[in-house]
């Protein structure tokens, strides 16, 4: 199987990478200097020398000064990413694109929401949502591009500074308190189950489907989460809460890929949250208390 990654430099598609990588698959995951994923010709140059079996669409352009500003440039270019393959689609047998939760637009609860009610929520309003509800609405029309939707996903290799979980882990180890903006309910998937996930998806003869939420189905809250890791840790720390109340809901039924993977199964959260934690145990002198803070 041939296979062409992008995004390979980023924390889905690095996990990815290197998972089927050590799985023995022919992965062919360019820079953006080796492949400009923005530019049509140099995509459709890409795919016509190489016939690839599968496409993983996983990359995401981010613009840091652009989303302080008005995020057009996330849209654009995220949006033209996109639509250079599903114009050449033609040029692979498969997609796959990692979706997200925000498609349902963030701006009210997402409850344990089902594929089929996309349509019951609002088109949302900030450029991300947007560009993410935009693409699955034409993966739902494609012929050979499927959505694997993510809400909360976790891991090595993601952004320690803002993301929920590694950055608990962070705090503890550094002697840190614990803290977290305001309380609500998720549904985190590990990398890893996310990257088992994506090697069953390529050996899916006909999914029935064109977009799966890809979720552990459990829903877990963020101060519990916190607690967790005090449970993980070897000393305590304590837990700061910042507003009180709840946040919006973020959680997904995952009943439509278990039904056509029901092999497919979820880590229990202890036992990722430990991995994680002692991953950044061996890997703390890269991790400095100021960021960890001020981020």
């Amino acid at each position: 199987m041939k296979i062409l990654l992008t995004g390979g430099s980023g924390f889905v598609g690095r996990n990815v990478k290197e998972y089927l990588l050590q799985k023995g698959y022919d992965v062919y995951a360019p820079t953006s200097k080796e492949l400009n994923c923005i530019d049509e010709e140099s995509v459709a140059d890409c795919l016509k020398k190489n016939h690839y079996d599968v496409v993983l669409n996983f990359a995401v352009h981010v613009d840091v000064e652009d989303l302080a500003r008005n995020g057009s440039k996330m849209l654009d270019y995220n949006l033209r990413m996109f639509l250079n393959f599903y114009r050449h689609s033609d040029l692979y047998d498969r997609m796959i694109y990692a979706g997200s939760g925000a498609e349902y637009d963030k701006r009210f609860p997402i409850e344990s929401v089902t594929e089929e009610e996309i349509d019951k929520h609002l088109i949302p309003t900030d450029h991300y949502g947007l560009m993410k509800y935009t693409v699955n609405q034409i993966i739902e029309k494609s012929e050979n591009i499927y959505n694997l939707r993510l809400f909360g996903i976790f891991g090595k290799y993601e952004e320690w500074k803002t993301k929920y979980i590694s950055n608990l882990c962070c705090k503890s180890l550094k002697g840190l308190p614990l803290s977290l903006r305001k309380n609500c309910w998720f549904d985190y998937l590990w990398i890893d189950d996310f990257c088992r996930l994506v090697e069953m998806f390529l050996h899916l003869p006909k999914p029935e489907y064109h977009v799966y939420n890809a979720v552990s189905g459990v829903r877990v809250n963020l101060y519990e989460l916190a607690k967790l890791v005090n449970e993980i840790a070897d000393e305590p720390r304590d837990i700061i809460v910042c507003s009180e109340g709840w946040a919006n809901e973020y959680t997904a039924n995952n009943d439509r890929i278990r039904a056509e993977l029901p092999e497919w199964e979820v880590t229990d959260l202890r036992a990722a949250v430990k991995e994680l934690y002692e991953w950044y145990r061996e890997h703390i002198d890269g991790i400095d208390s100021y960021s960890l803070i001020y981020g």
